[in-house]
């Protein structure tokens, strides 16, 4: 039983992918916390967009909140070589609970677009 409940907890958390749009390669940032947060609206200083990030929780039993994916999605960033990310959206996905139908799971994600500052 202590097994089973290890596994589950254990493989509860948070997914981070990163797909790059065009060639160009960015050195890694010093730190996740110099990558700047936005979310009302892109930042004004002039950038281009190195990415998409998405973050999803890896099951409705994910410990994870908001607050942890977006420190996950800084890492991630940081290791593109990102200055800042822009947060497009928070929703969720819905389907079955390891695989039983009667039983709906909800995961969070998180969608975000990588930038990079040209000033």
């Amino acid at each position: 039983m202590a097994l089973l409940i290890t596994l589950l907890v254990g493989g509860c958390g948070t997914t981070v992918t990163f797909t790059r749009i065009g060639d160009t390669f960015h050195a890694p940032k010093q730190s996740p916390g110099d990558v700047d947060v936005y979310l009302s609206e892109p930042p004004q200083r002039r950038h281009r967009d190195v990415g998409l990030l998405e973050a999803e929780q890896q099951s409705d039993m994910s410990l994870d909140d908001t607050r942890e994916m977006l420190i996950k999605l800084r890492e991630e960033a940081a290791r593109c070589g990102c200055d800042a990310i822009f947060v497009k959206g928070v929703g969720s996905t819905t389907g079955a609970t390891l695989g039983i139908s009667d039983h709906p799971s909800s995961t969070k994600t998180i969608t975000a677009t990588c930038i990079s500052y040209t000033d």
